[in-house]
């Protein structure tokens, strides 16, 4: 039964405009933190730059991917969170109940399915990043022969394994949002000013130390396979996100099953 609410909920996430402008604005986002970060590099190291030396290393095709993680991450929430709540303010969503009771069973489809759209957006903003790092690295003079090899291979796989997990972790806390607030503005509003504005204020002006147990460090620090800016080990980043992740599954399971849906 999941297997039917995750195809029903895919016909509305492989809408031309929805496909699209998702996985076409990855794409670009990520490519241009590529741009940016070959065409500013130094020939050697300069602060928080890589330089050229750097980016000819093993792990130097993931690097500007990885930089954009957070970029990546905040499209996944807003997404996530706007196809949700779109559910309540459109009136569609009495339709899916009609036609699939079983709210928990359809919450889990619709959220496999987004989280695997989301996936699927990632895993093709990195392909195109990966073949615009490699057209700047021959603009550069940066040799390409570490990135193909056993090492160079290791890096990238478990850079795009750490990214992917971020943004299933965004996705879902989008998803979570969205359904509460029932409104794709509201849902996009909030999490953004968390994501953006809240933990950095939190960080800068209320309790400093907090870094570790907020879900946005957590998410950037899983992605980045560590945190050295706040000393957050990557086990940390990951244990502290999968709680915030099954906690928002479970209150949105709960809420989603008892409240009622009038629109």
């Amino acid at each position: 039964m999941i297997g039917a609410a995750y195809l029903s909920e895919w016909v509305k996430l492989k809408r031309r405009t929805l496909l699209l402008s998702t996985f076409l604005g990855l794409a670009a986002a990520a490519s241009l933190f590529v741009v940016l970060i070959f065409s500013n590099a130094p020939a050697h190291g300069n602060g928080g730059l890589p330089s050229l030396q750097q980016l000819a290393r093993p792990n130097g095709l993931v690097f500007g991917l990885t930089r954009a993680t957070f970029l990546l991450g905040v499209v996944a929430f807003g997404t996530a969170a706007a196809q949700t709540a779109s559910e309540y303010s459109l009136g569609t969503l009495r339709q899916l109940l009609v036609r699939q009771p079983r709210r928990v069973t359809l919450l889990a489809g619709k959220m496999l399915a987004v989280v695997t759209f989301m996936m699927a957006a990632t895993a093709f903003a990195a392909i195109v990043a990966f073949l615009v790092a490699n057209a700047m690295a021959q603009s550069r003079g940066v040799s390409t022969s570490a990135w193909f090899t056993g090492t160079g291979f290791g890096d990238l796989l478990n850079a795009l394994g750490n990214i992917e997990l971020a943004v299933i972790g965004y996705t879902i806390l989008g998803l979570v949002i969205g359904q509460f607030l029932r409104s794709a503005v509201a849902a996009v509003i909030v999490g953004f000013a968390w994501l953006l504005v809240i933990e950095q204020f939190i960080l800068t002006r209320i309790v400093p130390s907090a870094a570790p147990w907020l879900p946005g460090i957590s998410l950037s620090t899983i992605a980045g396979g560590g945190n050295s800016d706040f000393g957050i080990t990557y086990s940390h980043g990951l244990l502290v996100a999968v709680v915030y992740i099954v906690v928002a599954i479970v209150a949105a399971s709960i809420t989603f099953a008892r409240r009622d849906v009038t629109a």
